[in-house]
């Protein structure tokens, strides 16, 4: 496995933010870093319903940056990296946005309420409100990992 690589190398820019469609047209490891990472973690759980994975948030304090959100069985994770050891995850995501932002703090939250309500509460951008539906492209980026790293 390699090095975790936190989304913060993948910051959407301000314009990216202001128009959806050049969100949308970056590269695949970009978009599901910045901006669909709720997206990808919820495919991933409907894929692999039934199984013993929960949904993560990394809810940063006070407003500040660096939202995040991967899926887990307690011990790995899967998020835009492939799969990660949950605890390099959380310690290189840490470690890059309190080097950027000093100060920064998180809680990790595990995402009990559906995809509807978890970005009503949280502000992330529905599915429908991508300018095109995100779920094709979730799958695809999925399917190129091979399934579980127990497997």
């Amino acid at each position: 496995m390699t090095t975790y690589q936190p989304g913060i190398i993948y910051e959407r820019t301000p314009k990216e933010y202001a128009d959806p469609f050049l969100s949308w047209a970056r590269e695949d490891k970009a978009f599901f870093a910045a901006g669909a990472c709720h997206i990808l973690a919820d495919m991933f759980m409907q894929l692999h319903y039934g199984q013993d994975f929960e949904r993560i948030h990394i809810k940063p304090h006070n407003t500040a940056p660096g939202n995040h959100v991967y899926v887990t069985d307690g011990t790995w994770a899967f998020d835009f990296n492939g799969w990660t050891k949950e605890t390099e995850l959380l310690a290189e995501y840490e470690k890059a946005y309190v080097a950027k932002h000093p100060g920064w703090k998180y809680d990790r939250v595990v995402v009990k309420d559906d995809l509807e309500t978890f970005c009503k509460k949280n502000n992330h951008r529905l599915p429908w409100q991508f300018p095109f539906l995100p779920w094709e492209r979730a799958y695809k980026y999925i399917k190129q990992f091979n399934g579980t790293p127990n497997a």
